[in-house]
C-alpha cells in the first residue's frame, strides 16, 4: 500500500495502480458507483497519496448516495507540465470551506500541500453543491518536478 514515509515522487502508474485496487472494492461494495479513465498521459512522478485520497473523497462524500455516482480521472499532458482531474457528479460542497479551520477537508489540503511542497504543483477545486466536484492538479513537467 501507498505510503507517506515513501521517499519522494512516485511514478504516476504505481498510484493508478493503488487507486485502481481501491476503486474495484469500492465498486464491489456499491454497484451505484461507476469510475471511467481517460488516461492520455501518464509518463511523470507524483508525492504518493496523491491520486487515491482524491478518488477516496468522490466516493465517500460525493457520489455513493447517488443513484448513478460517477467519477472520471483525466490525465492529460499540457504544455507547462501534466494535468490530472478528478470530476465527479455527487453532492458537491462549499469550496470557500476548503482552508476553513475544522476537519471536513483535511484529505484535501493535505494533497494540496504535498503536491505544492513537494513538487511545485497546484491543487484547485471546483465544486457546486447538488452538481459535483473537479479536483485539479497541475504537475511541473518530468524532470523539474523534485524539491526534495
Amino acid at each position: 500500500m501507498a505510503s507517506l514515509n515513501e521517499p519522494g515522487l512516485i511514478p504516476f502508474k504505481k498510484e493508478m495502480e493503488r487507486t485502481k485496487i481501491y476503486v474495484t472494492i469500492e465498486e464491489t461494495r456499491f454497484p451505484n458507483i461507476r469510475v471511467r479513465y481517460h488516461i492520455q498521459d501518464s509518463d511523470f512522478s507524483l508525492p504518493p497519496l496523491t491520486l487515491q485520497p482524491i478518488v477516496e473523497n468522490a466516493i465517500r462524500h460525493g457520489v455513493r448516495i447517488r443513484e448513478e455516482g460517477i467519477i472520471e480521472i483525466v490525465t492529460r499532458q499540457r504544455e507547462d507540465g501534466h494535468e490530472i482531474l478528478v470530476r465527479d457528479n455527487g453532492v458537491g460542497f462549499d469550496a470557500q470551506t476548503l482552508d476553513s479551520a475544522d476537519e471536513s477537508h483535511i484529505g484535501l489540503r493535505n494533497v494540496r500541500d504535498r503536491v505544492e511542497r513537494l513538487c511545485g504543483g497546484a491543487l484547485t477545486v471546483d465544486s457546486r453543491i447538488g452538481e459535483g466536484t473537479s479536483v485539479q492538479i497541475i504537475l511541473p513537467p518530468t524532470g523539474n518536478n523534485w524539491k526534495g
